[in-house]
């Protein structure tokens, strides 16, 4: 009973910092790709399976920096809902895909994301991404922080994005918050660092989310593009 009890606090308080989330899903595939552009090619020509699970728009992610293997990326998909997301993703089993398709690539694992700020998609956009460990009692500040740090930067002429996704089903492969910022391309993510290290007015709202994490696990470069949207 206790354990049940135990349960049953986690699940909700997992629920309590996200109530004023925006809706939507996402689901990803992370895999190894020997040609990640010839990959990339055939999934823009071949959408069946995009078209199969439901899928509102999709992408790619290429790891440019920070690899944990050679060829690492992954497939997104995003949907209304995170019930879309997961009936979706239990529609889809990688293993029975097309032979050409898994000769491209090898399959590493799946996970589904909620978002808990809003994250305009850009249709092609170079992004920094950092896994990192907050207490839960520390995330509604790190997200009020998180949309101050945003709008700063935006009022100081920069065109940036930053997200914010939960995982769920992850395993031990993705268990962090992954924070997110986009730029539209990599000239773009160098000069705010650029910026940052001038003294820009930004600095100490972005020191202070470094002081609600517990941890950076990971810190990477990847290069993203939309390859589908639903018709």
């Amino acid at each position: 009973m206790k354990f049940l009890q135990l349960t049953a606090i986690l699940v909700l308080s997992s629920f309590t910092f996200a109530q004023n989330a925006p809706e939507g899903a996402f689901s990803s595939l992370h895999v190894q790709a020997d040609d990640p552009q010839e990959y990339i090619d055939y999934l823009k020509e071949n959408t069946e399976a995009f078209e199969a699970i439901g899928s509102d728009m999709a992408g790619v992610c290429v790891t440019r920096t920070g690899n944990s293997y050679t060829g690492e990326m992954f497939v997104w998909n995003g949907f209304s809902s995170m019930a879309e997301a997961m009936k979706g993703g239990d529609s889809y089993d990688p293993a029975s895909a097309p032979r050409a398709l898994q000769k491209l690539r090898e399959v590493k694992y799946s996970t589904f994301w909620k978002p808990l700020k809003d994250f305009p998609i850009r249709p092609s956009s170079f992004e920094r991404l950092n896994r990192i460990k907050i207490a839960r009692e520390n995330l509604p500040e790190y997200l009020a922080t998180s949309i101050a740090f945003e709008k700063a930067i935006k009022a100081d002429g920069i065109d940036f994005n930053l997200g914010i996704f939960q995982p769920f089903g992850g395993g031990y492969s993705e268990q962090e918050f992954h924070i997110r910022g986009s730029h539209p391309n990599s000239e773009e993510a160098g000069a705010i660092i650029d910026k940052a290290y001038e003294g820009t007015s930004w600095m100490p709202i972005y020191l202070k989310l470094l002081s609600l994490a517990d941890e950076v696990v990971t810190d990477t470069y990847e290069s993203c593009q939309v390859i589908y949207t639903a018709e």
